[in-house]
């Protein structure tokens, strides 16, 4: 990247928050300068418009996100969504009935939420999510019948998570699905599988960001950790691995920074903008 960068996109999760899922004082001054100057920074994120309300008040002054690994690009001040990509209602079964074998955890992104079966947030560890729990019971929808709710809303639901009791749990699942569904597959956690309609990933939201801003692909920095985040890190003009990322991620990018618990955000902003 010879040309100064105008795009600034942000994973979550191990990316812009650390450990504790929190976003450092440092790392906050640091973006939200970086804001004030005129660089867009928007969300390039796994998670839904429910899954981000924690950080609505702390990340007040960002504009535009990619949520739902590219399901939902969305403009946060003007809360509405610019593009919804829902996943077709026969790969949907297929993903109820791919984790209805392994046992699994499933979680529905919607345009407006986050929904699971009743019951199952209180053993959210099992499914090696634990973490997430204080916000899966401030944010979630919980319903008694999710399949039911699927199929009721399935012109709404964006991305399916599917959460495993362990990676080869995950495995099963996404072998099933590779070979009865045409769905983009990613891994994260430990043992989660996302699901989005094909061709939809984090790198798609993106493009779609920057046509809509008039940023050119080559003038975008995008930052991850995880392997739903390669997409977008090979796509952007720049890939930032942060500390913490996989071998994958890191072998991806063209920079490696300090961790989340370290303000590599900070690192990103200082090196490149």
């Amino acid at each position: 990247m010879l040309a100064k960068p105008r795009l600034l996109a942000l994973d979550m999760d191990g990316t812009l928050l650390n450990s504790q899922k929190r976003v450092s004082p440092r790392t906050l001054s640091a973006v939200r300068e970086l804001a004030d100057s005129g660089v867009v920074v928007a969300l390039s994120t796994g998670r839904g418009l429910a899954e981000i309300a924690d950080y609505s008040r702390e990340l007040a002054f960002l504009t535009h996100a990619s949520l739902d690994s590219g399901g939902l690009v969305y403009d946060l001040r003007a809360r509405r969504q610019i593009h919804l990509s829902p996943i077709p209602r026969e790969e949907l079964v297929a993903c109820l009935d791919a984790a209805a074998a392994q046992d699994a955890m499933v979680h529905l992104a919607t345009c407006a939420l986050s929904v699971v079966q009743r019951g199952l947030i209180a053993r959210c560890p099992e499914f090696n999510v634990g973490v997430y729990r204080p916000m899966f019971e401030r944010n979630y929808t919980e319903v008694d019948d999710l399949r039911s709710y699927a199929l009721a809303h399935a012109d709404e639901v964006v991305k399916v998570d599917i959460h495993h009791h362990d990676a080869a749990a995950r495995d099963r699942s996404r072998a099933t699905l590779e070979a009865t569904t045409t769905l983009a597959l990613a891994d994260a956690e430990v043992g989660s599988l996302e699901c989005t309609p094909r061709g939809v990933n984090k790198a798609s939201g993106l493009r779609r960001l920057c046509e809509l801003l008039g940023v050119p692909m080559e003038l975008a920095v995008a930052v991850g950790d995880d392997d739903n985040d390669l997409a977008v890190l090979r796509a952007a003009g720049m890939g930032v691995a942060m500390g913490n990322a996989n071998e994958r991620v890191r072998t991806a990018c063209d920079l490696v920074v300090a961790d989340c618990d370290h303000d590599g955000i900070v690192e990103v902003i200082e090196r490149l903008f």
